[in-house]
This record gives structure tokens, sequence and C-alpha cells, in this order.
């Protein structure tokens, strides 16, 4: 049997949703959670320094670069691979595992020289926050991705 042209337009409009639905979910979770970061770190608790510099280094470099990564992470090594609950799981080992460690050891680094979010007044708060939002936003991640309630979510929104 052949494919009617409505067949494959809609075959191809599915594949590229579940390609790039992923770097969508990871852009969105890691620029709202860097600037609830911004807002309780960079604001509220430490608001010495330049807000700009600290706003540009959390929301905007952090957060599109995390989120794009976590994103293209996730196409590469679940997305057609892992369903469900393991689909879940292996979003939330690779956001604390590249994200939580990874990057959360490289801010902290540069907060000691910076000094803009309490990683040398707290760095077991500072480090320990990071690890959480990682985990917690790989799981939301995961969930929305990977399951008919997050999809139907996802879809609600217009992804």
């Amino acid at each position: 049997m052949l494919w009617t042209d409505k067949e494959v337009v809609d075959s191809h409009t599915q594949v590229a949703k579940e390609y790039t639905r992923p770097l969508i979910v990871g852009l969105a979770l890691a620029t709202f959670g860097e600037l609830l970061l911004f807002i309780v770190f960079g604001v509220i608790l430490y608001p010495e320094g330049d807000l700009f510099s600290k706003f540009l280094w959390t929301v905007v470099f952090c957060g599109i670069g995390m989120g794009s990564a976590f994103g293209v992470a996730i196409d590469l090594m679940v997305v057609n691979r892992f369903k469900g609950a393991m689909a879940i799981l292996y979003c939330t080992i690779l956001s604390s595992g590249f994200l939580g460690i990874g990057c959360n050891v490289l801010c902290f680094k540069l907060d000691q020289e910076f000094q803009y979010f309490g990683g040398q007044h707290n760095p077991t708060l500072f480090i320990i926050n990071g690890l959480i939002m990682a985990t917690l936003g790989g799981f939301i991640g995961g969930w929305l991705l990977f399951t008919d309630q997050g999809k139907k979510i996802l879809q609600k929104v217009g992804l």
C-alpha cells in the first residue's frame, strides 16, 4: 500500500515533534529554574554585585545553554530508546549528572571568583540546591515528555 501525501506529512510532523519537544521542554525548565535561582540567590539572599551580570549568567547563559544541552541529550539518549518510567529515570539521571553535578560544580567554582550567589558563604547550600533543582527538573521533563498525562499538558500549551 502506498502512503498518501497526508500520511507522509503527518508522519514527518510526528517525528519532528518527538525531537523538538525535548529541546523546548529543556529550555523552558532550565530557564525557569535559573530565573528562580537568580531571584532567590542573586537578588534576595545575596544582592551584592551587578544584577545585570548575574541575570546574564543565570537566566541567559545557563538557562539557554543547559536547557539546550539537556534537550539534545534527551534526543540523543532517550527518544525512541526508552518509554514511560524508564525514560523518566534516564532523564532524571542525565539531568542529575550532567547539570546537577557537572554544571553545578563549574558554577560553584565560578562563584568562588565572582561571589555572586553565596557559594563562598554557604557552599553546601549552593551545591545541594543545584543538585536538587537539576534532579527535579530532569524528573519533571521526563514526566512531561514520556507520559500520556505529560504529553496532554504539552499539547494544551501548543507543543
